[in-house]
C-alpha cells in the first residue's frame, strides 16, 4: 500500500491553529473533521491558502520572464 504524503503550507498551519485558539473547535476532533484526510488517502496533496496559490503562479510567471529575459541576453 502507498504511503500517503500531505504538505501542509505555513499559512494553511496557521490558519488552523488560529481557529483552534479562537474556540471555534471545542475539540481538536472537530478541527481533524473539519480538516481531515481521510478524503485523501493514498494521494499527495499540498493544501495552500488562496493567496498562496496566487503568489505562486506570479513568482512561476516571473522566473519565466527572466528566464526569457536572460536567453535574450
Amino acid at each position: 500500500m502507498k504511503k500517503t504524503y500531505i504538505r501542509y503550507s505555513e499559512a494553511f498551519k496557521r490558519h488552523v491553529v488560529k481557529e483552534i485558539e479562537e474556540g471555534k473547535f471545542r475539540t481538536f476532533k472537530e478541527a481533524r473533521k473539519k480538516y481531515g484526510k481521510e478524503h485523501l488517502l493514498l494521494k499527495t496533496v499540498r493544501i495552500e491558502m488562496p493567496d498562496e496559490q496566487n503568489t505562486i503562479k506570479q513568482l512561476k510567471k516571473k522566473i519565466k520572464q527572466l528566464e526569457k529575459a536572460l536567453a535574450d541576453a
